[in-house]
């Protein structure tokens, strides 16, 4: 068996590394930066002296920084000043046009009453009447009482113009269709409203009576004209009862166009407990042969003293229906 070779090699010597030495080298410094701006003031044009100034050199400042707020510091609070609100110029006020009662506005009757209107209309045209009654059935009637009429004018002639149902708008519109100018009468008995009662109002009836008399005094200046006040209908607690009383109220007041006037006869219709009599007013509106009677005794008086105004002597003459 071999043996080990127990020999001792010499130690190899530890070299000593060198210490690594650590140069830190100072980095250089940054070059200096140009002059923002370099404003070079240019000599003054040549003059006779033999030098000039050196011209200034003037360097532009850098611009301030701001200085940085301190951490606690408040943010300004921005004041907003309130504008006062601009004041709109108020738009123009314009009034309202009138609205023109229906009771005013002169319309023709509808087909079913053309008939009479149309034979109205001619009489009107035609007739030289000396005393002219005008108004709605009421007046009308006079046709079936001619004993009565008669009794009324005497040997005057005398013209209807009535036509049942019209009211005021209706005789404004046949007035203007067939003016009175042409029969020139002496005398113009009117008696008109009634149909208007339940749907106008007082007043707007009342206006439309004035402007009947007020055209009328326009075509006939000389006539006598007596504007008769409505007659009581109905019954006591009837509501046209209070309204008829209130128009007859109003006409009675102020002032008539030329020889206009307002008569009253129809209270004597009127019994003492406020009733009708269904002898005089049948229907309660339109009257009897008795009613026409009474009715013409009302206004005979006022007739004549009309007539003796203008005409003592009135021709004598046959009414006319």
């Amino acid at each position: 068996m071999a043996m080990r070779d127990k020999r001792v090699l010499p130690a190899t010597p530890i070299q000593k590394s060198k210490p690594v030495t650590t140069q830190l080298t100072e980095a250089p410094a940054p070059k200096a930066s140009a002059p923002i701006a370099q404003v070079v003031e240019q000599p003054a044009a040549a003059s006779a002296a033999p030098s000039a100034e050196p011209a200034a050199v003037v360097a532009e400042q850098p611009a301030q920084q701001p200085e940085a707020a301190p951490e606690n510091a408040q943010a300004p609070v921005a004041v907003v000043a309130e504008q006062p609100a601009q004041q709109s110029e108020a738009a123009p006020v314009i009034a309202p046009e009138p609205v023109q009662p229906a009771t005013t506005t002169p319309v023709s009757r509808e087909s079913g009453a053309f008939a009479r209107q149309n034979l109205v209309l001619e009489r009107a045209n035609t007739s030289h009447a000396q005393v002219v009654l005008i108004g709605d059935s009421i007046t009308e009637g006079w046709e079936g009482a001619r004993d009565q009429l008669q009794s009324l004018v005497g040997l005057r002639s005398a013209a209807n113009l009535g036509v049942g149902g019209d009211r005021t708008q209706h005789v404004l519109w046949r007035l203007q269709q067939a003016p009175l100018m042409s029969v020139n009468p002496k005398v113009i008995v009117l008696m008109i409203g009634t149909n208007n009662i339940y749907d106008d109002s007082a007043d707007d009836i009342v206006a439309g009576i004035r402007a009947i008399a007020a055209l009328m005094n326009q075509q006939c200046p000389n006539a006598e004209i007596l504007v008769l006040d409505i007659p009581p209908r109905g019954d006591p607690m009837d509501s046209a009862r209070a309204k008829i009383a209130q128009i007859n109220a109003e006409l009675a007041q102020g002032e008539w166009p030329g020889h206009a006037r307002f008569v009253r006869v129809g209270n004597q219709f009127l019994g003492a407990d406020g009733a009708l009599d269904r002898a005089n007013l049948p229907d309660l509106l339109h009257f009897s042969q008795k009613g026409y009677a009474m009715w013409a005794a009302a206004i005979k008086p006022e007739l004549d003293a009309s007539l003796a105004a203008n005409h003592s002597q009135p021709a004598p003459t046959t009414p006319h229906p």
